[in-house]
């Protein structure tokens, strides 16, 4: 792999005292003041987790310190603690497995080394205090420039041609952040925007993860430490979340770091300004955490100054509109005096309007013309086509009982006739008068007999004798079974007998009236409202949510082209006249101060 140059003075402070030791997998340093902790460097494989427990149990006493890590091919763990003047200092080191004699032999080696390293890093904490206040040095002359952008493109140039004169990049873009998806405004040189090209789609793509992850990223090119203590990017140096390698990026626009740097309207990322660097500029300081994070909020606020200085047309309305309230009610209590007025001016409007009240309340679908279809005697079912919810046409078969059995009794009824009407013949003939007589007799009987079974098997199958719907019973479910004479089998009511059953609130008993209109939407059917009239109002009141409630009657102006089914459930809204629209919403309130009242005087 190819060697990349460090770029802070810990990195090379690192790379020029640790390079010569063998089995030196990986460094990180950490440097804190009062407690908060950063991390300066991470060169090398990283020791994950593994910081937070040694940074929570840091001592500037403690010196150096040696563990053995967990499994076959794992090493050790060595940490040097160092306090200094105003800044303290942890140094977690990875090595490889080896001996502990080595291992002694090399920690004393890089002990001798840390002190340098506390220089190099007192150097670079001083240097990001320098860039600190550098930031804001530009962020006076930002502030003062983003009063007078009259326009997001105006300040775009102003933040570009600040930051060219401040810290020299190679590149300095504006991108404006509409939903979400960056889009690039202002590039520094002149460079063309109006169109697709490579340097766009690059910015974008930077601009992009700076969005998702609303926060600051430094580019910087990392570096790590070989097997033979080389110097070379890892695998992963750089590598973004979406496997994206951002150090390529930028090396794709002609730098080797860069600065993605967000601007933030509240909590939504409005803006990103990517500063790209020369491949040799020494940036480390100015791309560390403290004086990025600067400019953010140093750009942020200059965008909410260019708003407050130069709002849209519909905040200027606003404004004005604030400035002539003031203007009316002065400035004590303007808000206040405002809210009464309108509140006042919206109880007389609602007082001189009018609105069409309509109730609604919860409604079922009921069939009126209701038979029951017995069985007319004893026997075993045997037909039942239709289900409940069925419609059924004139003539159509709803039950049938077995006929066999009476088919059978018909036969031998009638066999035992014939037999009875040739002995009779033979008595007539032989003049046997008391015979004759008890024949007759017994003739008569079988006549009716044959006569009852007659309209028993006439009265086994049973027709529809109107278009109908079945309501009720589970004949259906019973084939097969026996019957009693007189048990119910089937329910069917007339197709057009449906009418719809509502339970109105004790209140609005009075203003409905029979005749007027309603307006029917079914659970069922959403999207296809029944116009209705009102039939009358029951006299079987019951309780529904602990208010008293009367049923209402209401029927189809015209026989909807529906599948209505008994039992079906919907909203129904009853057309009661005009109200005023302050007496339409304040109904409840009304009746409730009228009781009170009556209630208060009479006792």
């Amino acid at each position: 792999m190819t060697t990349a140059p460090a770029t802070s003075r810990f990195e090379r402070a690192v790379l020029r005292h640790f390079a010569g030791v063998k089995g030196l997998r990986g460094v990180q340093a950490y440097v804190g003041r009062r407690g908060e902790w950063t991390e300066i460097a991470r060169l090398g494989e990283a020791l994950k987790d593994k910081h937070v427990e040694v940074l929570r149990k840091f001592d500037p006493n403690a010196g150096g310190a040696v563990e053995a890590l967990e499994g076959a091919n794992a090493g050790w763990m060595a940490t040097y603690m160092v306090g200094g003047p105003g800044l303290d200092m942890t140094v977690l080191m990875h090595m490889q497995p080896q001996k502990p004699q080595e291992l002694q032999a090399k920690l004393k080696t890089i002990e001798a080394s840390v002190g340098w390293l506390m220089v190099a890093a007192l150097e670079d904490h001083s240097e990001v205090q320098d860039q600190r206040a550098f930031v804001g040095e530009i962020g006076v002359q930002i502030l003062l420039d983003a009063a007078r952008a009259r326009s997001r493109r105006m300040l775009a140039d102003q933040w570009i041609a600040r930051l060219e004169k401040a810290v020299q990049p190679s590149l300095v873009a504006v991108q404006w952040v509409p939903s979400g998806k960056p889009r690039l405004s202002a590039v520094s040189g002149g460079g063309t925007i109006e169109r697709q090209s490579d340097l766009r789609g690059v910015l974008e793509q930077l601009a992009t993860k700076a969005v998702s992850r609303r926060a600051p990223v430094s580019v910087l090119p990392n570096v790590s430490l070989n097997a033979e203590s080389a110097l070379a990017k890892p695998d992963d140096a750089g590598a973004a979340e979406d496997g994206t390698d951002d150090v390529a990026l930028v090396e794709r626009l002609g730098g080797g770091s860069a600065m993605i740097v967000p601007v933030f309207r509240r909590s939504d990322v409005v803006a990103v300004v990517s500063i790209v660097f020369e491949p040799e500029a020494q940036t480390a300081t100015l791309l560390s955490e403290a004086p990025v994070q600067d400019l953010s909020e140093l750009l942020s606020e200059a965008y909410q100054i260019r708003e407050r200085a130069f709002p849209s047309l519909l905040r200027r309305l606003g404004n004005w509109i604030g400035r002539a309230l003031r203007g009316l009610f002065g400035t004590r209590f303007w808000k206040l005096k405002t809210a009464l007025v309108l509140a006042l001016g919206a109880g007389a409007l609602a007082y001189v309007s009018s609105t069409q009240v309509r109730p609604d309340f919860v409604a079922s679908v009921e069939a009126q013309d209701r038979r029951v279809v017995s069985a007319p005697f004893d026997g075993f079912l045997a037909s039942a086509p239709f289900q409940t919810g069925d419609a059924v046409r004139e003539g159509d078969l709803l039950v049938a009982l077995e006929e066999a059995d009476l088919r059978l009794e018909i036969q031998q009824t009638q066999a035992e006739l014939a037999e009875i009407a040739a002995d009779l013949q033979s008595a007539q003939a032989q003049r046997d008068a008391a015979r004759t007589q008890l024949l007759g007799s017994r003739i008569a009987q079988g006549e009716v007999a044959l006569d009852l079974l007659q309209r028993q098997l006439n009265l086994a199958r049973t027709t529809a004798q109107q278009p109908a719907v079945i309501v009720g019973g589970d004949a259906w479910r019973r084939i097969g079974d026996r019957v009693r004479l007189g048990e119910p089998l089937l329910e069917v009511a007339a197709a057009d007998s449906f009418r719809v059953r509502a339970f109105v609130e004790e209140d609005w008993v009075a203003e409905i009236e029979p005749g007027a209109e309603a307006t029917l939407l079914l659970t069922a059917f959403p999207g296809a409202p029944n116009q209705m009239r009102v039939d009358g109002i029951g006299a079987d009141p019951m309780a529904i949510e602990g208010a008293n409630a009367f049923p209402i009657w209401l029927s189809f102006e015209t026989q909807p082209d529906l599948q209505l089914l008994d039992g079906m459930r919907g909203v129904v809204r009853i057309d009661v006249g005009e109200r005023r629209v302050l007496d339409a919403y304040s109904r409840g309130l009304q009746r409730w101060a009228r009781r009170t009242l009556w209630r208060w005087r009479w006792d």
